[in-house]
């Protein structure tokens, strides 16, 4: 009893690795990271942040007409490709007719929307329900079939990973987001790290049964490490009513919050965790009702399909007192339009139920080859938030020589054209404003 009572006991320590003090260099100017993130932070040049945090929703307003942007998507499709991997081109088309773009912005606009997703689309629970208990043969092969190319999938992803064919990879839950994400190159193969969103003391426990080794750096308690026999023993104590003036593992009130998020670090737990997902029908009895966990990928993978976010575009008219309701879009103080010329401006609008970080610096860098200034709202996926602690893993490393923007630049974290910004490892982007060349960017915890 002594024990349990000892392993859910909190302790006043840190487990996070702090930044403070450090000195990052950002373009052209040395931003200075601490433990927390500033609301606003100026970015000279014209590669957006990198934000690893996945997103629902981004709101572009720009002084510069975007139409381009709409007749492009058109053309382009919200087209899927199923199968095999085959020989692509360089755009990432495949077995398509990759449209022609009139200009590189179009070009890079294009190629920012495109991602590599399985399943094509969810499935219902309820949906998923029925067809488990259903005695229809069809049904269950189809079930089992779905699983199986997800297990193919998955597998095939880890390993382009592993074999440095793949910098950056999700895996997306009902309950969590798992981020697997490339680090130092060993020879052939390189280390890996990974980041779980959202955990609970169930899946820790679990992970601590299967020698996977994790850290909470985003957590200000340490709890010492309880095994599964604990926390039986622990419920054993409850039910005696022995444990009423018992305070639970102090990690339960972080459970399924931005602190629970669990950082592996190295092939070997990384491993573990890529095992315990793989088998998460046998293991994580949450997630054995729902369909299978959605994967997100820069590029083509066995049985991904490649997908295309929806895409809108309006002109607006500007009132003497802010944009007209109709768009949607007003501007916040210091807009980089609180000032235009003109009484006409451009919006447009991606959604999409996920939005991955590729996506998000590529479509920046389309719209900052081309216009002089816009401004983007941003709209988080709650699961996701915390996953830029992952920025952590990379503020030691030396930073990737800046190249402009129109040539793709090193890729930071497997994202190119993004820029890294550390004191943004413990926050998340609500907005960008991007005049002449710098951006603005103003976050949230």
């Amino acid at each position: 009893m002594e024990k349990v009572l000892k392993g859910f006991g909190a302790r006043d320590a840190f487990v996070a690795s702090r930044l403070s003090n450090l000195n990052v260099q950002v373009g052209d100017a040395a931003l200075k990271s601490s433990d927390v993130c500033p609301s606003k932070i100026t970015i000279p040049g014209k590669r957006a942040p990198l934000d690893f945090t996945l997103k629902t929703s981004l709101q572009f307003v720009s002084s510069s007409s975007v139409k381009w942007c709409h007749k492009l998507n058109t053309s382009f499709g919200r087209s899927s490709i199923t199968g095999a991997i085959g020989q692509s081109c360089l755009r990432g088309c495949q077995n398509l007719e990759c449209p022609k773009p009139e200009s590189k912005k179009e070009f890079l606009f294009s190629k920012a929307l495109q991602s590599w997703v399985y399943p094509q689309s969810l499935l219902p629970s309820s949906i998923i329900s029925a067809m488990l208990s259903s005695t229809a043969r069809g049904e269950n092969d189809f079930l089992l079939k779905r699983h199986q190319d997800w297990e193919d999938s998955f597998q095939n992803l880890y390993y382009m990973l592993r074999k440095n064919m793949l910098n950056i990879f999700y895996v997306y839950t009902t309950q969590f987001v798992a981020l697997f994400i490339g680090g130092n190159h060993l020879e052939k193969k390189q280390s890996c790290n990974a980041y779980l969103s959202q955990s609970t003391r169930g899946l820790r426990s679990l992970l601590r049964k299967h020698g996977v080794c994790f850290s909470m750096p985003l957590c200000n308690t340490e709890v010492e490490q309880a095994t599964e026999d604990d926390l039986i023993e622990l419920s054993e104590i409850q039910r005696r009513n022995l444990g009423q003036a018992l305070h639970l593992d102090a990690l339960s009130d972080v459970d399924n919050t931005t602190q629970s998020l669990l950082a592996f670090t190295g092939n070997e737990s990384v491993h573990g965790l890529y095992d315990i997902l793989l088998n998460y029908k046998s293991l994580l009895n949450s997630l054995s009702n729902v369909d299978v966990p959605v994967l997100y990928s820069p590029q083509p993978f066995q049985n991904g399909c490649l997908h295309i976010p929806e895409v809108k575009c309006r002109e607006m008219r500007r009132a003497d007192m802010g944009l007209l309701s109709s768009g949607g879009f007003d501007t916040e103080p210091g807009s980089a339009f609180a000032s235009t010329a003109g009484n006409i401006c451009y919006s447009m609008e991606i959604k999409d139920p996920i939005l991955p970080p590729w996506v998000v610096s590529g479509v920046c860098t389309a719209m900052s080859s081309d216009a002089r200034s816009f401004d983007l709202t941003i709209a988080t996926e709650p699961s996701s938030m915390g996953l830029n602690a992952a920025l952590n893993s990379m503020t030691t490393a030396p930073q990737p020589e800046m190249a402009p923007p129109t040539d793709g630049g090193a890729p930071v974290g497997g994202i190119p054209d993004a820029v890294l910004v550390p004191s943004l490892h413990s926050a998340s982007l609500r907005r960008l404003s991007y005049t002449d060349g710098e951006y603005v960017a103003y976050t949230t915890v």
